[in-house]
């Protein structure tokens, strides 16, 4: 069967990416460049990095430091309203990928107007003009936003995570800006960017291209990510997080996640978790879940990430080890459990309708994914890892 690959955005990589976006801003003839950013973004100097740079290449600048995780839609309009007043003309995303996914969707209102749900597509978008240059730069180490066309929203009108599809111009990626990133940041993203590899590389719809990238960074992931932690200042395995974050995001863009999504966006929603930390707690049980139809896939991650499965072995113990082999590299860099996480297990399966229900990424998944499927994935992320 022929398929078709591409990359999206451009990318700007190197530890001199951040100062070789002038020439690129230049370029653009823009004047007012809208930054969105967090609070310790800000406080970490990564806010006061961009400015240079833009202010270099003679654009003035207005930094939005109050961007939330999970950002809704109500508060991406709030943003927008800013950045129209102020008559901002090129936004910016920095950090990780919610302050990304707010300059994307500001980027959508500010060329076609309020509201943002109109321009979802799980409410039958009717499309919408791109306009607005939208540079993303982050900072950490796992999204992969930088790279896919999905704004991830929480649609407050039925209390859903839902998605606006609007790519970045370009994204700028210099691993010097992750140096600063906490220990919990650094390991929720990483096992963030391990989910969109395993995802990807365990979908319906692969291709070559993509496989490649999936695979490569599950092995740089499992090589770079105890490096991060050990020692954060180190800039080689930074660069090499960051490096696979990237090609995961791109190869997810291009073969999707799926169960293991389900599961995050459902549990990141109800108790406002870190999105990568619910991935990451997915993805052990995503491996033992798709091992019936992808055993060859499944042995050729466990290889990646240095797990010696035997070829003697059934696809379901291969999978049993190659999971096994994840949660001991998540208790390696300190991935906290769900219950030091305060979360209530009964509480928790209570919401397994609602991840089939809300999400599309099932017709991703080999399989059918049926809600006591899900009921028992969800206990599965609960139970096997203490």
């Amino acid at each position: 069967m022929a398929v078709v690959y591409e990359q999206l955005v451009p990318v700007l990589f190197g530890t001199d990416a951040l100062q070789a976006m002038s020439t690129k801003a230049k370029e653009l003839n823009k004047k007012r460049a809208f930054i969105c950013c967090d609070k310790g973004v800000r406080q970490a100097g990564g806010a006061d990095a961009v400015e240079a740079v833009l202010k270099n290449a003679g654009l003035e600048t207005y930094v939005f430091d109050e961007c939330m995780p999970d950002p809704t839609d109500t508060f991406i309009e709030g943003v927008f309203e800013k950045a129209a007043m102020w008559k901002a003309d090129f936004v910016i995303g920095l950090g990780g990928g919610s302050p990304m996914d707010t300059a994307k969707s500001v980027g959508v209102l500010l060329d076609n107007g309020k509201p943002l749900n109109k321009y979802m597509a799980e409410n039958d978008s009717p499309g919408f003009e791109v306009r607005t240059p939208v540079y993303v730069i982050p900072t950490s180490a796992g999204t992969g936003s930088e790279c896919t066309p999905m704004c991830v929203i929480h649609e407050m009108a039925s209390d859903r995570k839902k998605t606006v599809l609007r790519s970045a111009t370009l994204a700028v990626l210099d691993p010097t800006l992750t140096v600063t990133c906490p220990p919990s940041v650094t390991v929720n993203s990483g096992m963030d960017a391990l989910s969109h590899a395993v995802e990807a590389y365990t979908s319906v719809a692969p291709n070559p291209k993509d496989k490649i990238l999936a695979i490569n960074a599950i092995r740089l992931i499992a090589e770079n990510l105890p490096r991060c932690i050990d020692n954060p200042a180190d800039l080689e395995a930074r660069t090499n997080m960051l490096f696979a974050s990237n090609i995961a995001g791109i190869a997810f863009a291009a073969m999707s996640v799926h169960v293991g999504h389900l599961f995050a966006h459902e549990i990141g929603l109800r108790y406002h978790l870190n999105h990568g930390y619910c991935c990451g707690i997915s993805v052990p049980e995503t491996i033992e879940f798709v091992a019936d139809y992808k055993g060859t896939e499944i042995r050729e991650i466990g290889e990646a990430i240095g797990c010696d499965v035997s070829t003697e072995v059934s696809d379901r113990k291969a999978a049993a080890q190659v999971a096994e082999a994840v949660r001991a590299l998540m208790r390696r860099c300190g991935l906290k459990t769900m219950k030091e996480c305060g979360i209530d297990r009964d509480e928790m399966l209570t919401f397994a309708a609602a991840a089939v229900h809300n999400g599309w990424f099932h017709v991703m998944c080999p399989g059918d994914v049926s809600y006591e499927q899900m009921k028992k994935f969800f206990a599965a992320c609960y139970d096997h890892y203490q």
